[in-house]
């Protein structure tokens, strides 16, 4: 054990004989983590006294015991997708197995200065901040906070390498999307990407076409859109006016591969017979189109568990170094390819 004061959660690791990370998901519930191993955790935190020595550190601190989860407000309309949802069910779910409040924060886009004073004012321990590209202002004016701040998503390349922060590996998943294409003997392959100067969307097409240039395929048109199932149609319209041989079609979202699809079945072009299709997110839109949608998922419930634990992990040792967290994205095959 270590010469603090009180225990921490590296403490309980090493006398459970596991990671910091494992001992978080251990103590923060997660299935993931081998029974054996969580009951190692368990039973180290209760020998350390860990818990009730927490409790006692917030009441001799003045500590609230409590951690805001702030996300734009804009894409809790549900039109958008899961994106900040479910990395808000996981951030939650984490923080209340640890018996620590979640305390919702919404930016609605315009006036911030109430959320800013909100969290430097002392009203919660730490935050969690869900980064979406419509809320990338919101990251720009946070500044320096008296607390820890963890946040999920990357959207900028410029972050500074001083802030904790969780994503997906979107540059993984454009590798991924054109493997999935060039395995199905598809030779001919167009890029329907996201926002120009957008980190994740850029991501996925550098991905994309590293992995083609490592099979020694020559990219096809990239046309860019919003995101949006509107903008995927007008962007396959322009894809076909290109090549209209074309016969493998990367998108770098869920709905602009469904705008796609019924552009390319509108102009003849069948899928998966004639051009094959892959998308990014595996959102219910891939479950529910036709023809189902093969696509990259990101692990969206995920990011908010990882950088909720990040967030109580800071808590636990202030001193702990600023980490950049990737997890996987994989492949979900359906009927597109």
């Amino acid at each position: 054990m270590s010469t603090h004061a009180r225990p921490t959660l590296l403490d309980v690791a090493h006398a459970a004989g596991v990671s910091r990370a494992t001992a978080s998901r251990a103590l923060a519930g997660r299935s993931s983590v081998d029974p054996v191993l969580a009951q190692r955790v368990r039973d180290a935190a209760d020998a350390l006294d860990y818990r009730t020595n927490s409790a006692a550190r917030a009441l001799r601190s003045g500590a609230t015991g409590s951690v805001a989860v702030v996300a734009p407000s804009s894409e809790l309309e549900g039109q958008g997708g899961p994106f900040v949802g479910a990395p808000l069910r996981g951030a939650t779910a984490v923080l209340f197995a640890r018996s620590v409040q979640p305390v919702l924060l919404l930016d609605d886009g315009r006036d911030r200065a109430p959320l800013l004073r909100y969290l430097a004012g002392g009203h919660v321990d730490a935050a969690v901040v869900v980064l979406q590209r419509e809320s990338e202002p919101l990251f720009a004016e946070l500044g320096p906070l008296p607390v820890p701040v963890v946040f999920v998503g990357r959207p900028t390349a410029a972050m500074d390498d001083a802030l904790t922060s969780v994503d997906s590996d979107n540059y993984g998943g454009g590798r991924i999307a054109a493997r999935a294409l060039l395995e199905a003997g598809r030779r001919r392959l167009a890029t329907i990407a996201g926002p120009g100067g957008y980190a994740p969307a850029d991501d996925r097409t550098r991905g994309f076409r590293d992995e083609l240039a490592a099979w020694g395929v020559a990219p096809g048109p990239v046309v860019h859109g919003s995101f949006s199932m509107s903008s995927g149609a007008s962007a396959a319209a322009s894809v076909l006016r290109r090549d209209p041989h074309v016969d493998g079609v990367f998108a770098g979202s869920d709905l602009m591969a469904l705008g796609a699809l019924r552009v390319l079945e509108a102009g003849g072009r069948r899928v998966p017979d004639d051009v094959s299709v892959v998308g990014f997110d595996d959102t219910v839109v891939a479950q529910t189109c036709d023809p189902p949608l093969t696509s990259v998922r990101q692990p969206l419930r995920e990011l908010g568990e990882r950088a909720a634990e990040l967030v109580l992990d800071t808590l636990d040792d202030p001193t702990a170094p600023a980490q950049h967290v990737l997890l996987p994205t994989t492949l979900t095959v359906r009927e597109s390819v």
